[in-house]
């Protein structure tokens, strides 16, 4: 019985995680994502000037200049946690930004969705470094 329940569970995390299948995230779930919660800040192409830039009091990041204030890094793990709500920067206000608030919460969704939608943002963001960028970091 407990071989059963041992292999149940390994087979929900592969089939559950396309990580663990050695499917990367998909920068095109990543972009669908972006637009639908992110551009109307950063722009359409990540540089900051997107519809409701100017009307904010700090102005959004050029998401497409993270590789390039980082030495050429793109660091993965500090992206998904200012995207998660777990690193806090100005202009974001508090843990949930206001235009998404829980889409990328594992209280939203459960652990494998919300990573995999995290995965496919960070994805579709480091796609958008100009110039060439050294994966991981922090």
């Amino acid at each position: 019985m407990k071989r059963v329940f041992a292999f149940a569970a390994v087979a929900g995390v592969v089939l559950g995680s396309g990580r663990a299948l050695g499917v990367g995230p998909d920068p095109a779930e990543g972009h669908k994502l972006y637009d639908q919660h992110c551009a109307v800040c950063h722009g359409p192409n990540g540089r900051g000037d997107g519809p409701l830039a100017e009307d904010l009091k700090v102005a959004p990041a050029d998401l497409a200049a993270i590789s390039k204030r980082r030495d050429g890094h793109f660091p993965d793990v500090e992206i998904r946690e200012i995207i998660d709500g777990r690193r806090r920067v100005r202009g974001h206000g508090g843990s949930e930004m206001p235009v998404w608030g829980r889409v990328f919460s594992r209280g939203t969704f459960g652990e494998v969705e919300a990573d995999a939608k995290l995965d496919a943002l960070v994805a579709y963001l480091r796609s958008l470094q100009l110039g060439p960028s050294k994966v991981g970091g922090r």
